[in-house]
């Protein structure tokens, strides 16, 4: 997201974000350790409780001022402390950075606060707290290693310098000077996918506002309507019953509507070319007032916020300010937390490396924060060729099944149209796997069947197992989506309604269960 300036406002944005936050006392100065004529070892960085943009948080705030920002021993025991207030009070912990690097002045006694500014940052994601960063004029160095580049939401403020090493440093070093907007700037950082939003600083506010809203309140899931014949069971023994169950009521449903029946290539041909939203269309209608997690590879998306068309409970506030009564849906009104990612979020995309490094991202953020983790699958497959080979495509696709598998919040997956061989199970291999009329997930396209056995593309296809009512048979998939549930208002009940059934079980049992079916087998037959 790169968004504009709509004011003549400078960077005194950050008087505003500030306002009412109560500033701890200063830390001591450090030690002029090298002797360094007339050195003034006063910190460049402060830290504070109080409300950002309507949500309690701890803030660490460079001041440019002081040393132009530099990151020296005071500064890395001072960001220490906002760390460890922010996980006394369990509390985000958001970073305003200005800093050209580590103070120099101080040489490897500076250097070394870099390794405490990331042990205390890991303190903070081992308590399931969220670090929020936003680099400002400038961003370069070990702040930028630390901090701006490494937080769990990151923004930065166009027109700002982000980099490694700061241009001169890199004309000194290299003999050229990058070329002017091509590195080094915001922009250039939210087009490589280092930064998830480039705005401008009027903006910042807007960003801040939504990206703590997204993460800052522990994830809690509504309870659900319950219906006669959808009863909410949990079986210590590890069976999944109750969401299996009332999924297989729904594929019984579908396989039973008007949709004739399909062979398996009228199926794929379906997935390919029928009429259906894209997984990118669907994220954005799922978390309408989220914010990005961005990559490199735009063919993956992600994004983290409150669901939509959901209800919101007594006494709390919908998007737009008004209050719900009842716990009936609002005008605006949201619901629980999530973690959402598109792979594919256009149809035919195919995530190469840094895609799957995406996914990773979004899992181990759900994971860590307690968020439940919802993937759309779209991809005939992952990126192959040359270029993904070297890339370690086998690799981050792995890292990517293993992240997923790991999550320790609830997961589910949907599979809105092609599913193609290992590029897609790394985003599926979820609690409870769905999927609509129009999908199918195979071991490898027909095209790439066909030829290695030798067959027709239409026998590959209709011989494969790759139909909806197919994979529920055999155990893979849970349930089959009702032309009901895949419209946005019911699609965005009906997730919630799995997650709000997966985060009522005992969550050492749903992992136990998860483990059960991806660690087994399948144990269905056609």
């Amino acid at each position: 997201m790169v968004e504009r300036d709509s004011t003549a406002t400078a960077r005194d944005w950050r008087a505003a974000v500030l306002a009412d936050v109560i500033r701890r006392p200063a830390v001591a100065g450090a030690p002029n350790r090298l002797g360094w004529p007339g050195y003034d070892g006063r910190p460049a960085l402060w830290w504070g409780t109080g409300p950002v943009e309507g949500v309690d948080a701890v803030v660490a705030v460079w001041d440019f001022a002081v040393n132009g920002g530099s990151f020296g021993e005071a500064d890395a025991g001072a960001f220490a402390d906002a760390a460890a207030a922010a996980v006394a009070g369990r509390l985000p912990l958001v970073s305003l950075v200005r800093s050209g690097g580590t103070r120099l002045q101080e040489g490897v006694a500076g250097l070394v606060g870099l390794a405490r500014v990331s042990l205390a940052l890991a303190e903070v994601a081992a308590a399931g707290l969220p670090h929020v960063a936003v680099s400002d004029q400038p961003t370069t160095g070990g702040m930028w290693v630390t901090v701006g580049s490494r937080a769990d939401l990151r923004c930065a403020v166009l027109g700002a310098t982000v980099g490694f090493a700061g241009p001169r440093v890199v004309a000194a070093v290299t003999g050229e000077a990058p070329p002017a907007g091509a590195s080094h700037t915001a922009a250039a950082a939210h087009a490589a996918g280092l930064v998830d939003a480039a705005v401008a600083p009027a903006a910042v506010a807007s960003w801040l506002r939504r990206a703590l809203d997204a993460v800052a309140v522990p994830a809690r899931v509504l309870p659900a309507a319950r219906t006669p014949d959808r009863p909410a069971r949990t079986d210590a023994d590890g069976d999944r019953a109750g969401i299996a169950d009332n999924s297989r009521a729904d594929a019984s449903q579908a396989r039973s509507g008007p949709a004739p029946a399909r062979g398996g290539w009228e199926q794929v041909l379906a997935a390919r070319t029928g009429q259906r939203r894209h997984a990118g269309d669907i994220l954005d209608g799922l978390f309408p007032a989220g914010v990005d997690l961005t990559g490199p590879d735009r063919t993956v998306r992600a994004r983290v916020g409150r669901l939509a068309g959901t209800p919101v409970t007594d006494g709390e506030h919908s998007a737009d300010g008004e209050l719900s009564a009842g716990g009936e849906p609002g005008a605006g009104g949201l619901g629980p937390r999530a973690v959402g990612v598109a792979l594919a979020a256009e149809r035919g995309g195919a995530p190469g490396p840094a895609g799957y490094r995406l996914l990773v991202r979004a899992a181990g953020l759900a994971s860590r924060l307690g968020l439940p983790l919802v993937t759309l699958v779209d991809t005939p497959g992952a990126e192959c060729g040359p270029a993904a080979e070297a890339g370690g495509i086998a690799a981050e696709i792995g890292a990517a099944m293993a992240e997923v598998l790991g999550c320790a919040s609830p997961t589910l997956s949907v599979i809105v149209g092609e599913g193609g061989s290992g590029g897609a199970l790394a985003a599926c291999c979820t609690d409870v796997v769905l999927m609509s009329p129009d999908s199918y997930v195979t071991a490898l396209s027909p095209e790439g069947t066909a030829t290695t056995l030798r067959i027709s593309v239409e026998q590959a296809a209709d011989t494969a197992g790759l139909r909806p009512s197919d994979l529920v048979s055999l155990g893979f998939a849970d349930g089959v989506l009702t032309p009901r549930d895949t419209g946005p208002p019911g699609l965005a009940h009906r997730v919630t309604e799995v997650l709000t059934e997966l985060t009522m079980r005992d969550s050492d049992v749903r992992l136990r269960q998860r483990r059960a079916k991806w660690s087994t087998g399948l144990g269905g037959f056609l």
